[in-house]
C-alpha cells in the first residue's frame, strides 16, 4: 500500500488509513529519498510502527550523501521494531556485487537472516571480501560525496540555463525537477536533443511524478563539463 506524501515529498504518516495500518506487515521508508531527495522524520516513523506493532524497515542506502545536516539513521531512535538497511552499491560504487547489510531489532534481523538462508545462496566470498574492505575505508566515501555534491551543483546551474529552476536536494544524488508547463515528456526530449542528457520521466516512479523528471548526477566530471558548455551556448 503506498504511503501518502506531503508537499515536500516526505512520507505523511498522519494520512495513513488506520485500516491499512492494522493489516500492514511492515512500513518501508527510504531516506534520503529516491527520486525526490527528501529526508523523512525517522523518529516519527519508529514511533508510528511501535504504537501499532508494525516493523519499520528504513532504506538508508543514500545516507552518506546527506546534504541537509548530518547523516541520520532510524537506529538513533532505538532498535525495538526497526531495521536499518544499507547497500554498498551507492556508498562505495559496488552496484555489481549486490552487497549490503542491515542492523537493528535482533528478532527482525534473525528472521531476515533465516529467510535469506532458505531462499538461495549467500553472497559469494570474493564479494564479501570486497564489501568488508570497502567498509573499513571511509576516505573514498567522503571523496565520492564531495564529487556528487559538486555534480549536483553543476546540474542545478545547467538546468537553470535552459529554463528549469530546481534546488539542491536534502540528500541523494538526484534532482527532482518540475517541467515548465508541467509537460515532463517535452522536457525529456528537450534535454536529450539540446544537451545530450538522458533523464527519467517522473511517471516512472508513479503517477504522482507527472510533470517532473529525475536527473541523476552519475556522469563523469568531463562529460558534465561538456553538458555545461552546451547549456551556456544555448543561454547565449
Amino acid at each position: 500500500v503506498p504511503v501518502p506524501l506531503d508537499a515536500e515529498w516526505r512520507i505523511d504518516l498522519s494520512a495513513v488509513d488506520e485500516a491499512d495500518a492494522a493489516r500492514a506487515l511492515c512500513l518501508w521508508v527510504n531516506t534520503p529519498g529516491n527520486p525526490a531527495g527528501g529526508l523523512d522524520d525517522l523518529g516519527e516513523a519508529a514511533r508510528w510502527g511501535r504504537e501499532r506493532g508494525v516493523p519499520v524497515l528504513s532504506d538508508e542506502c543514500y545516507v552518506e550523501f546527506t546534504w541537509s545536516g548530518p547523516p541520520r539513521s532510524i537506529l538513533q531512535h532505538g532498535v525495538e521494531g526497526v531495521l536499518a538497511v544499507h547497500s554498498l552499491s551507492k556508498r562505495s560504487n559496488l552496484a555489481g556485487l549486490r552487497v549490503g547489510f542491515y542492523a537493528g531489532d535482533p528478532d527482525l534481523a534473525w528472521y531476515l537472516r533465516e529467510t535469506r538462508r532458505h531462499q538461495g545462496f549467500l553472497i559469494p566470498g570474493p564479494a564479501q571480501a570486497a564489501g568488508a574492505a570497502a567498509l573499513r575505508d571511509q576516505a573514498h566515501v567522503e571523496v565520492q560525496a564531495a564529487r556528487y555534491r559538486r555534480r549536483l551543483e553543476v546540474l542545478v546551474e545547467v538546468l537553470g540555463a535552459v529554463g528549469v529552476e530546481v534546488g539542491m536536494p536534502e540528500g541523494g544524488f538526484y534532482l527532482w525537477a518540475e517541467a515548465p508547463g508541467g509537460d515532463h515528456m517535452t522536457l525529456v526530449r528537450q534535454l536529450a536533443s539540446e544537451l545530450g542528457v538522458l533523464v527519467s520521466p517522473g511517471t516512472v516512479f508513479g503517477p504522482e511524478g507527472a510533470g517532473r523528471v529525475r536527473v541523476a548526477a552519475v556522469v563523469t566530471d568531463d562529460d558534465l563539463e561538456v553538458v555545461r558548455r552546451r547549456a551556456d551556448s544555448l543561454a547565449g
